[in-house]
C-alpha cells in the first residue's frame, strides 16, 4: 500500500469519511422517522434498513469469490557482512481475471518478490508465478496453478459516476491470510484526482485516480474497487492519511478502456511498450482554457519539453493546449499516457492542438519510453536453490546479451548464500538441460530440477556444474 501523508486536520474540521458517515446517519434516521404510507414508523425503518443490509450481503457474497489474498516473499537489499540475503514478507490483494488462473494485482505489491502465494476465499494457497507486470501502470498479472475459479466481471466506464456507492474488498493488515477478505463501503468521491507524489517518485500512471471514502488500509493494494452490482470499476492502489490508518481518502487505478487495454497485453505476456514524446502535461487552468479557446473537460497543457524529444522536433511548445491524439479526444493527462501507451514508438502520431486560441495539427514520431528491466518479466520466473531463472525471449536476449538460436533458460539473479551462488552460476548464463535432460523454457526447468538431489546443469559455453542440494 502507497501512504501519502497529509497535515493533521484542524480540531474545528470533520475528515471527509466522518462526513460521509454522518450524512449516511442522516439518511438512515430519516428513513425511519418518516416511513411511506400508513405502515408503522418502526416497521419501515426495519424493512428498509434490512433492504440496504441484504443488497450489500448479495453483492459481497456473489464477488468474494473472485478476490484472493497475496502473500509475498520480498528481497530487501543484501546483508553483504553477514553474507545472506534480507527477505520481508508483505501483504496484498488481488482479483481473478480468468476461470483458468489469472491474477491481477498492484505492481508495486509484487516488486522484487521471490515467492508469491495467493489465498483462495476458500483457503486454499497456490504458488503463483509472474506472467507479465507493467510498472508505469502499476498493474501484474499472476499465474496459478487452479481451475474453476470465478473471474470479475468490469463495469462499464462510462457510468462511472461521482456519488456512486463503492466496495472494497481486500486483505489488509494481512487479516485476510484464510482467504476471508475484508469489506469496507464508502461512495466515489471524486475522479480523475492526481497524485503527483507517488506519480513522481516512481514514475508511475497516477495522474486520474478514482478517490474513494470506503477504507484503504496496507494489505488493500491490488485489490478491487466494485460498484453496488459487483461489477469492478478500480484497482485499489494508495491511501492519503491524515492521523490513523482509515481516516483518510483511498484512491484505486481506474480501469478505463485504456487501462484494460494495459491489462489485456499483460494477460499476454507482452512487454509494456510506451510512446514518449519528451512532455510533461498537466490539465490546464482556466485562463490557459479562455486564453486557447478550450472547450471544457478537454485537453492537456504542455508544461516542460524535453530539449531532445520528438515534441520538440515537430515544434510542439510549452503553453500548447493538446486536444486530440490521433483524432481521439483527450480529456486528462493519465488519459493521454494511456494513449500514447496504445501507440508505442516508431509509429507517426496526428497530434491536434491549441496555440493563442488557434487550432493545428502537427505529426510526432514518438521513441519508446524506458521501462524498468528490473520489475518488468515475460513468461513467468522461478527460484530454485537460490537461482532464477526465465524464458529466452527477445527482451531477455537483448538484456542479457544471448545469442540468437540459443536455446533454454537464462539466469537472470544468483541469491547469496545458497547452493546456486556456491556452484559459480552466474547472471546471463544460459542453462539447456539437466541431468542430461534438454531444457527450452522455465515449464521444462522446473520439471527437470524436481527431486532432492544433485543437480548436472549444463551452461552454454561453460559446461556442466553440478548444484548440491
Amino acid at each position: 500500500m502507497h501512504p501519502i501523508l497529509a497535515p493533521k486536520p484542524s480540531r474545528n474540521s470533520l475528515p471527509d469519511r466522518w462526513v460521509w458517515r454522518i450524512a449516511l446517519i442522516l439518511f438512515v434516521v430519516g428513513v425511519v422517522a418518516f416511513p411511506r404510507g400508513a405502515r408503522a414508523q418502526s416497521d419501515a425503518g426495519d424493512i428498509d434498513l434490512e433492504a440496504l443490509e441484504k443488497a450489500f450481503e448479495k453483492v459481497v457474497d456473489r464477488v468474494s469469490p473472485s478476490v484472493v489474498s497475496l502473500r509475498v516473499q520480498r528481497r530487501y537489499g543484501l546483508n553483504t557482512d553477514a553474507g545472506f540475503e534480507q527477505l520481508i514478507m508483505v501483504n496484498g490483494s488481488g482479483v481473478v481475471l480468468s476461470a483458468d488462473g489469472l491474477i491481477l494485482t498492484n505492481e508495486h505489491v509484487i516488486q522484487s518478490a521471490t515467492t508469491i502465494d495467493v489465498i483462495f476465499h476458500d483457503g486454499v494457497t497456490r504458488a503463483a508465478e509472474l506472467v507479465a507486470s507493467d510498472p508505469r501502470a502499476d498493474m501484474a498479472v499472476l499465474r496459478v496453478g487452479r481451475g474453476n475459479l470465478q473471474p470479475v466481471h468490469f463495469c462499464e466506464w462510462t457510468a462511472v459516476r461521482r456519488g456512486q456507492w463503492t466496495l472494497a474488498l481486500g486483505n489488509p493488515f494481512g487479516l485476510g491470510r484464510d482467504g476471508k477478505v475484508s469489506v469496507s463501503v464508502g461512495v466515489i468521491s471524486n475522479l480523475g484526482r492526481r497524485l503527483p507524489g507517488l506519480a513522481e517518485v516512481d514514475d508511475r500512471m497516477y495522474d486520474d485516480m478514482i478517490q474513494t471514502t470506503a477504507a484503504i488500509n496496507p494489505g488493500n493494494s491490488g485489490g478491487p474497487l466494485f460498484n453496488v452490482r459487483g461489477e469492478l470499476i478500480g484497482l485499489v492502489t494508495a491511501m492519503h492519511t491524515r492521523a490513523a490508518a482509515d481516516e483518510g481518502a483511498g484512491f484505486a487505478i481506474p480501469l478505463t478502456p485504456e487501462r484494460r487495454a494495459v491489462v489485456e497485453r499483460l494477460r499476454r505476456g507482452e512487454r509494456p511498450n510506451y510512446g514518449y514524446l519528451g512532455v510533461i502535461v498537466r490539465e490546464p487552468d482556466e485562463a490557459e482554457r479562455l486564453l486557447n479557446r478550450a472547450p471544457a473537460g478537454e485537453g492537456v497543457v504542455i508544461e516542460r519539453i524535453a530539449d531532445d524529444g520528438p515534441a520538440k522536433a515537430a515544434d510542439l511548445r510549452a503553453g500548447d493546449v493538446i486536444i486530440r491524439l490521433n483524432d481521439t479526444i483527450v480529456r486528462s493527462p493519465g488519459q493521454f499516457s494511456g494513449l500514447l501507451s496504445g501507440v508505442g514508438e516508431g509509429r507517426m502520431v496526428s497530434v491536434k492542438l491549441l496555440r493563442d486560441g488557434k487550432e493545428l495539427a502537427l505529426n510526432v514520431q514518438p521513441v519508446e519510453r524506458e521501462v524498468s528491466q528490473v520489475n518488468w518479466m515475460r513468461g513467468g520466473a522461478m527460484i530454485w536453490r537460490g537461482l532464477r531463472v526465465t524464458d529466452l525471449t527477445p527482451q531477455s536476449r537483448s538484456k542479457m546479451r544471448v545469442e540468437a538460436g540459443a536455446t533454454g533458460v537464462v539466469v537472470i539473479d544468483v541469491v547469496e548464500n545458497t547452493p546456486a551462488a556456491r556452484s559459480r552460476l552466474k547472471i546471463g548464463d544460459v542453462v539447456d538441460a539437466v541431468n542430461g535432460r534438454a531444457v527450452d523454457s522455465i515449464v521444462a526447468f522446473r520439471d527437470a530440477v524436481r527431486g532432492a538431489g544433485r543437480m548436472r546443469l549444463n551452461v552454454r559455453d561453460r559446461g556442466e556444474i553440478v548444484i548440491q542440494p
